[in-house]
């Protein structure tokens, strides 16, 4: 499968301290919980270097949680970035979601949330139903207990938020909807300027 383009000066967000679900499955590894709880778990094997791309575990398949079921984190960013925009990296179980994360400023810079629409398709539907897009393509499904199943190809989707007014953030917090699956996190910068001054 290709590699999907990432903006050069996208930041990914570290959600190594958030992940709390394995959805991927490698060859001979014993099922975890998959995307739905019930084992549906998307082939890791071919994930190949969107893994890397994506910050995954080394050992991805095989039991360690790779991706966020969503009940309310704080991801934690350590500064306070402007940003011109957001893109998310996963799936819904069960259907699809839309939901929406809030990207809070820090205490020096203070104001309101500003919130980010993630719309993202479930993981086993072959067409995008929002405006998300395909990021990577499983060419078969792992299905209850382990066993590969050829007549299903799970996908990971790509939901973009972008801002006219581009916000403060140096926290973002989820929300509670545990069939949100998030696997990555990029944050794009808005140009340096009067208006747009980081704490790097």
């Amino acid at each position: 499968m290709n590699t999907p383009a990432i903006p050069a000066d996208a930041l990914r967000v570290d959600l190594t301290p958030h992940r709390n679900n394995a959805a991927f499955l490698a060859p001979g590894a014993e099922p975890a919980d998959g995307f739905d709880g019930f084992g549906r778990a998307y082939p890791a094997a071919e994930l190949g270097a969107t893994a890397t791309l994506l910050g995954l575990p080394a050992d991805l398949g095989h039991g360690a949680a790779d991706n966020v079921a969503c009940e309310g984190q704080v991801l934690d960013l350590g500064e306070t970035l402007t940003l011109r925009g957001i893109d998310v990296v996963g799936a819904g179980s069960g259907g699809t979601v839309s939901e929406t994360l809030l990207l809070q400023p820090g205490p020096d810079r203070g104001g309101p949330a500003t919130e980010a629409r993630v719309e993202l398709s479930d993981f086993l539907s072959r067409r995008p139903v929002f405006d998300d897009t395909c990021f990577a393509r499983g060419s078969y499904l792992y299905d209850v207990g382990g066993r590969p199943e050829t007549g299903a190809e799970p996908r990971l989707w790509r939901s973009s938020a972008r801002f006219d007014e581009p916000p403060h953030c140096a926290r973002i917090t989820l929300p509670v909807n545990p069939d949100l699956h998030i696997v990555g996190i990029w944050l794009l910068p808005a140009p340096a300027g009067p208006e747009a001054v980081t704490n790097r």
